[in-house]
């Protein structure tokens, strides 16, 4: 695991905070930790079944100009109520030589698309 001293970004109309935890990558893929301040809607309850899922896909490419794509993951109310926690993971693997990965998480809502892009060092393969 590579901490990243919590990067911030404001998304969602400046609504929620996304804060990437951390990065680690193995030898089939890597994965970003991240949560999101407040509990995005399809977490936080109540649930409404009227409001379409919000979807989060993830895309990277690597200093060396390598291309990754979304290999899924999982999300939900942290335990004390007070955002969403997750992990996103990305493939193939990321190539050995490269220092950087500049991840954009997408946030899909119905017809809504949102990206944002953060770059991040990449830590020793695990």
């Amino acid at each position: 695991m590579h901490g990243l001293g919590r990067q911030r970004i404001e998304v969602l109309d400046r609504q929620y905070e996304l804060t990437v935890h951390s990065l680690t990558r193995t030898a089939e893929e890597f994965t970003v930790t991240y949560s999101v301040t407040p509990p995005l809607p399809d977490d936080a309850p109540p649930v409404s079944s009227a409001a379409p899922p919000l979807f989060l896909w993830l895309e990277a490419t690597d200093d060396l100009g390598n291309h990754y794509t979304d290999y899924g993951g999982a999300h939900g109310l942290s335990t004390d109520g007070l955002r969403t926690e997750g992990t996103i993971s990305g493939q193939p693997a990321v190539a050995a030589k490269a220092d950087r990965l500049t991840v954009k998480l997408v946030f899909l809502q119905g017809p809504s698309e949102h990206g944002y892009e953060f770059s991040l060092p990449l830590p020793d393969e695990t």
